[in-house]
């Protein structure tokens, strides 16, 4: 006889395991079934050679207030990440951050010049007009948006600025600057194990094949629940629900290389003032997390668009890095089709959770495209399901 529950929760990514945790405390018996061996869907971390490799760079912001309702961050060994950036333009890296952390920068016109930046202040705390884009709102600062924030938005985003709702892209900056971003000692994944310790009735392996009013068929033998959250991905959701959906994903390769020399030491993210290749940004991760490489290694992460070689992204490293990267070893390379929700001028993501009575829906690509719009919608997922 198939078991029944209140509440069946589909994937077990963030948005999953806050939707289920989010039901068991409102007295709920839920069952939370994931189709691999493992939760946290992105968020995800994999041991490679003594290097540990993040299926993407990602930074955790500890101060999501997700995070800090969950109080999850205690658990993870978070170790903050610089507040601090590198741009690259010609034979040199200028550092830029927080005027209270590296006061100088101001003063260095490379990457734009004074009146510029106090101009992105009073722009990044100004209510954008309607339907206007990121790239928009931006380039009116001159060199200071196509140096440095135009090649570092573009890592954020996964597309260019102009495409990015101005609205949505503030809001986005302004978390930058009030968050805490940073990595767990032993990778994301980290994140997404510590949640999962919480659920009481996790069932990996159990891939959901079809449903039908409380049936829930799955390559694990059958359920019943009153309710059901489909927290997948947008794709898988939209063939389980069997609807269409508009939603656009970004997508990327992250690279790891290692070096027995050191190219940073500071952990800074490196970006490319002058665009010349196709990396969109590169961090000696292990400079941040020592874990993250065996003793006397380092370990590079570099972000680059889809569909670039692997003799492109060592020629611009070299450019950025100023080393020679012709013997640096590759480690691990992850292409991500849909790394990312794509937040269009004019096209919110915003989408209803709520199909039916009986289904409901979670994930970042209903609301925004972040850890915290992810662990947002599962739980008021759980909220509108259970109230």
């Amino acid at each position: 006889m198939a078991d029944s529950y209140d509440c069946a929760v589909i994937g077990g990514g963030l948005a999953g395991l806050s939707a289920a945790l989010t039901l068991q405390e409102k007295g709920a018996d839920v069952v939370l079934l994931e189709a691999s061996n493992r939760v946290g869907g992105r968020v995800a971390t994999d041991e490679i050679s003594g290097f540990l490799c993040d299926r993407g760079f990602q930074l955790i912001n500890s101060k999501y207030p997700s995070l800090v309702a969950l109080d999850v961050v205690r658990e993870i060994e978070f170790i903050p990440a610089p507040r601090i950036i590198e741009v690259g333009v010609g034979n040199r890296r200028h550092v830029i951050g927080d005027p209270r952390t590296v006061p100088l920068s101001v003063f260095d016109s490379a990457t734009g010049t004074i009146p510029e930046k106090l101009n992105l202040l009073r722009l990044i705390f100004t209510k954008p007009a309607k339907n206007a884009s990121l790239g928009q709102l931006l380039e009116v600062v001159g060199r200071t948006y196509e140096r440095t924030l135009r090649p570092f938005l573009e890592g954020v985003f996964l597309t260019d600025p102009h495409e990015v709702d101005a609205t949505y892209g503030i809001s986005t900056i302004r978390s930058f600057i009030n968050g805490s971003p940073g990595l767990p000692r032993l990778g994301v994944g980290q994140l997404p194990m510590a949640l999962a310790k919480r659920v009481h009735n996790l069932k990996l392996h159990t891939r959901v094949e079809r449903f039908s009013h409380s049936l829930i068929e799955t390559s694990q033998g059958d359920f019943f629940a009153k309710k059901i959250i489909i927290a997948t991905d947008a794709a898988t959701a939209t063939q389980l629900l069997d609807i269409g959906d508009g939603t656009s994903m970004a997508g990327c390769i992250t690279w790891y290389h290692t070096s027995e020399i050191n190219p940073s030491g500071t952990g800074h993210l490196i970006v490319d003032g002058q665009r010349r290749g196709p990396v969109i940004n590169s961090v000696v991760i292990s400079d941040i997390s020592p874990s993250y490489a065996p003793p006397g290694a380092h370990l590079i992460s570099t972000t680059t668009p889809l569909n670039t070689t692997e003799s492109e992204v060592r020629r611009h490293l070299a450019l950025l890095w100023l080393s020679d990267t012709r013997d640096w070893p590759l480690i691990a390379k992850y292409e991500i089709p849909s790394a990312l929700p794509l937040h269009y001028v004019g096209k919110p993501l915003s989408q209803p959770l709520k199909i039916s009575e009986q289904i409901f829906i979670a994930g970042d690509h209903r609301a925004v495209p972040s850890q915290q719009g992810a662990l947002f919608t599962g739980k008021l997922a759980a909220e509108l399901a259970f109230h």
